[in-house]
């Protein structure tokens, strides 16, 4: 465990002391005996992704998890660990990230083009070390597991089902589900027996314009391909090279023309290629399409139309194009969609849950009205991952004018987010047939103003901690089944562990309630009566442009709460305090209906300085978390909340014993 501050140690002070005002309590009245559902144990889940090691997570040199990495994330309680991430990896091939002959891999993250150029990409191609199996090597050391993102932009659904057989089925049985390659054999040798990953996901949010890729620009027509797939024809695409001239990778798909080199692999932006209508001009000249080259000056090529590679010949088996001449292609972009992927990934593993990942309201009656009119009348999906971000700039509500304005429409964002997730919710249940849930494969609170203006430290500081606190209590709440927020690791914002591995506040918060989640059992139901309302100063809230008016006026409640009973009967209460001022400390009694305790409480607590207060390398230790042991009635007590906190109360029955310290 991390040491503690001098400034923990006396804000615990703080919550456990006598009321400080003579204002009435508020009151949070928790009927342990009356359950909500379960409590998920793949809750506190992270995106991770596979590029520069995995961020700095694996050692490739000792061909190992970064130790530090793993120390850190189990005290956070991370339990399932998604890859290769999200737009990132959204053109992702994984057999190119599994043993020893790793495979350049195009960077997803493109620039929007227009309809007749959908996109074109000009960030660097990456080689995969942290691939596949380092990825379910770094899950099994957490104890965590594994959730797989299927990149669908350039994959296809024989490529799906592999990889579901390479991870599901047994090896060594003689069996292969999907034909060709046995897979599963080709596993490594420490680890022979299936991973079981039940949690799949196809494609990353592909509703936007820039994760189109071969798709529509028409976003009805878009939604459609998702479901059905379909093509679309490109013209006299310039092909680039994801590996350089050294053979390294490093390249990318933006145009480059001929270096007049032996053995020239270019890429195509938009894979599959239907080869049967495929055309490639070397300086303005139709060259042919051949499985083997023929001789020096055989104006020839081969190509991968999966990979979407084209390669060239050596001067001796196919003649090598000229040097400084543009290879030029034009061809059909093939893809299945949805309903094609599933079928094919559960004819290998009947047991997946595979999740559409269009998840905004539109897919759900699409999905429906499609059903005999270009996919099959039975089909389902399993569920429909979402990503509830709140997106400052997006949303027009990133003008602020101080640090405060900033933490306030983060918890306003919050609640925005929730009833957006409601709503979608409620399609489903309206228009869906099978039953299919939702699960969140990405949140958080990000693009905030450039560099992040008033607030720079916004997306690792308190006042996000506070932010994805809020959101825990609504998913729980909301019965979300998984649930993965913010990245394991990054270079810069937006992450658990920042530059250096700097443990962040949400990490800390994490860790505090981490023993809530990990007892598992159910949520139980619980009121909060007397909660003091925080109205924020509507001058710089309203002012900025475009800013919604109809958001910019509201108040919400300092506090949210949320408990749950483990199978024991140990009872675990979670309360938030939003206020960004200091000293805003709130007197709440907390009542425990159903419950005789053993008359100790252990409590856990992340109460920084300030709403602001951020950790750095050059500052480590500016957020913490307290412990204690303290003492409480049976079956309710009183607690002083500080301001911008997250407290975690533990309570053993009657007859189990108590925490140390009393």
């Amino acid at each position: 465990m991390k040491p503690l501050s001098a400034l923990a140690v006396a804000l615990l002070a703080t919550l456990v002391s006598a009321p400080s005002s003579a204002a009435a309590p508020a009151v949070l009245t928790v009927f342990t005996g009356e359950s909500e559902g379960p409590v998920p144990g793949a809750f506190l889940g992270v995106n991770h992704r596979y590029t520069f090691d995995g961020y700095g997570t694996w050692d490739p040199v000792n061909n190992r998890p970064v130790r530090d990495v793993l120390e850190k994330a189990r005290s956070m309680g991370v339990r399932v660990l998604r890859w290769p991430g999200g737009t990132v990896a959204n053109t992702t091939q994984w057999k190119g990230t599994i043993g020893a002959d790793r495979r350049c891999q195009r960077d997803g993250r493109i620039e929007p083009g227009d309809a007749g150029n959908p996109a074109d990409d000009v960030l660097s191609g990456r080689l995969p070390s942290y691939g596949l199996d380092e990825h379910l090597r770094l899950t099994a050391a957490l104890g965590a597991q594994a959730q797989i993102m299927v990149p669908m932009a350039i994959g296809t659904a024989a490529d799906a089902a592999d990889l579901v057989e390479y991870l599901n089925t047994p090896a060594g049985d003689g069996i292969n589900p999907n034909g060709g390659v046995d897979w599963a054999e080709l596993r490594p040798a420490d680890h022979r027996g299936p991973y079981d990953v039940t949690r799949w996901e196809l494609g990353n949010e592909n509703f936007h314009s820039s994760q189109r890729y071969w798709m529509s620009q028409n976003e009805n027509e878009a939604l459609e391909q998702y479901i059905r797939g379909g093509t679309r024809r490109i013209n006299t695409e310039r092909l680039g090279k994801l590996s350089t001239p050294d053979g390294s990778c490093g390249g990318s798909t933006a145009d480059v023309p001929s270096d007049g080199s032996a053995n020239q692999v270019f890429d195509l932006n938009y894979p599959t290629a239907q080869p049967d209508d495929f055309e490639l001009r070397v300086g303005g000249e139709v060259w042919q399409r051949v499985e083997v080259l023929g001789g020096p000056q055989a104006q020839q090529y081969v190509l991968d139309e999966f990979r979407g590679t084209v390669t060239f010949g050596d001067g001796r088996r196919g003649m090598i194009p000229p040097r400084g001449q543009a290879v030029v292609a034009s061809y059909t972009s093939t893809h299945k969609g949805y309903v094609q992927f599933r079928a094919a990934m559960r004819e290998v593993d009947p047991d997946l849950e595979v999740c559409a990942s269009w998840g905004k309201p539109a897919f759900v009656p699409k999905f429906e009205a499609m059903k005999g009119n270009g996919i099959p009348p039975g089909s389902v999906y399993d569920c429909l991952t979402t990503h509830p971000y709140t997106h400052f700039s997006g949303s027009h509500t990133a003008d602020w004018d101080s640090e405060v304005e900033s933490h306030d429409w983060h918890v306003l964002g919050a609640l925005n987010e929730r009833q957006k997730f409601v709503a979608l919710r409620d399609a489903v249940r309206q228009h869906a047939a099978g039953n299919p849930h939702l699960a969140i494969s990405e949140f958080g609170a990000l693009w905030g103003p450039d560099g992040g203006g008033v607030y720079p430290e916004y997306t690792y500081s308190m006042t996000h901690a506070l932010y994805m606190a809020s959101q825990w209590a609504d998913w729980l709440e909301l019965g979300v089944p998984w649930v993965e927020g913010n990245d394991l690791s990054s270079d810069g914002m937006y992450t658990l562990l920042g530059r250096g591995r700097v443990y962040s506040a949400e990490a800390w918060a994490r860790e505090a309630v981490r023993p809530m989640f990990d007892a598992g059992g159910a949520r139980v139901r619980q009121t909060l009566v007397g909660n003091p309302q925080r109205s924020p100063n509507e001058s710089e809230m309203c002012d900025g442009q475009g800013t919604p008016q109809d958001r910019c006026r509201l108040n919400y409640g300092k506090l949210t709460a949320t408990a749950t009973r483990a199978p024991d009967g140990t009872v675990h209460v979670m309360v938030v305090n939003r206020s960004p001022v200091a000293g805003d400390a709130i007197d709440t009694r907390i009542v425990l209906r159903g419950f005789t305790g053993n008359g100790s409480a252990s409590v856990r607590t992340v109460a920084p300085e300030r709403f602001t207060s951020a950790n750095t390398r050059q500052n480590p230790n500016a957020v913490g978390m307290s412990e204690s042991c303290r003492s409480v009635g049976s079956d309710a007590f009183n607690a002083n909340v500080p301001a911008h906190s997250v407290t975690l109360f533990t309570l053993a029955p009657q007859g189990r014993p108590g925490c140390v310290g009393v």
